[in-house]
């Protein structure tokens, strides 16, 4: 495990900042000023549902080179610390803004209750996902072998629920998935929104925030791609709730972020 050490502030990447802005609001301004309705389950809703993934994929990008040391949990000083935060909830914003846009109902996008007997096997499997992938991090935290304070406290909390498990499982496992619904097989619906989101979070953490290629491999084959399968099936096996996918996706992305572990959990 990576516990961050006292590193000196970076310089700030403005230019990529203010694109990831300019970036977000052009995009849903595009997206969302005079459009038509249609139907969640169909090839528009697809198409749109696509269209929000390149905008978020293209603001998560110019975002990352911003914050991608404190992402990292190479660099955890207040100033970076605080625009992370502002950008978390940017993040969850635009997903919030996506779902109001498109005037479905909260249950199409899977934000509804599990299906009676349905509870069980999911949650398990999002459990074990977190055990899997961030015991490390939640041991060191357990053993209070991380210092931790309310700077970093907030970021993990914002970053793990309103800039990665919220806007994601609402877009990728939520929209683009149930866009699918009816209109492709079982492992079509779960492998198509994982390799979107794989391809959004290999730009997260490219080897320009400072992972290593080794590790950028790594996580994205040996951690994103498989989490993104993961997710896809707990919906499937919830009977369309995205309740598992999204408490597994906030503890595992709470655990290393607390900790300051690199994404790959190494």
């Amino acid at each position: 495990m990576n516990v961050p050490a006292a590193i000196p502030a970076s310089e700030p990447h403005l230019g990529s900042l203010v694109a990831g802005f300019l970036l977000l609001v052009a995009g849903l301004a595009l997206l969302t000023l005079r459009r038509q309705r249609n139907p969640m389950q169909s090839h528009e809703g697809t198409r749109r549902a696509l269209s929000y993934v390149l905008v978020y994929g293209l603001c998560v990008a110019s975002f990352a080179r911003v914050i991608g040391t404190a992402l990292l949990g190479t660099e955890r000083s207040p100033w970076l610390l605080a625009l992370a935060d502002v950008i978390f909830v940017t993040l969850g914003l635009f997903a919030w803004v996506m779902v109001l846009a498109e005037g479905q109902s909260l249950g199409e996008y899977g934000l509804r209750a599990v299906a009676r007997g349905r509870l069980w096997i999911p949650m398990l499997m999002g459990i074990g996902a977190v055990a899997f992938y961030a015991h490390e991090p939640y041991l060191a935290l357990f053993e209070d072998r991380v210092a931790l304070n309310p700077d970093i406290v907030v970021f993990a909390l914002l970053f793990a629920g309103f800039g990665s498990a919220l806007p994601e499982e609402l877009l990728f496992r939520g929209y683009l998935m149930g866009s699918l619904n009816g209109r492709a097989t079982r492992w079509a619906r779960v492998a198509l929104p994982a390799i979107a989101f794989t391809a959004v979070r290999a730009v997260r953490f490219a080897p320009w925030t400072g992972l290593g290629p080794t590790d950028w491999m790594f996580y994205i084959f040996g951690v994103a791609l498989p989490l993104g399968l993961l997710w896809g099936l707990m919906r499937e096996l919830s009977g369309g709730s995205l309740w598992p996918s999204l408490l597994s996706h906030f503890l595992l992305e709470l655990g290393p972020a607390l900790a300051g572990t690199s994404p790959a959990y190494s």
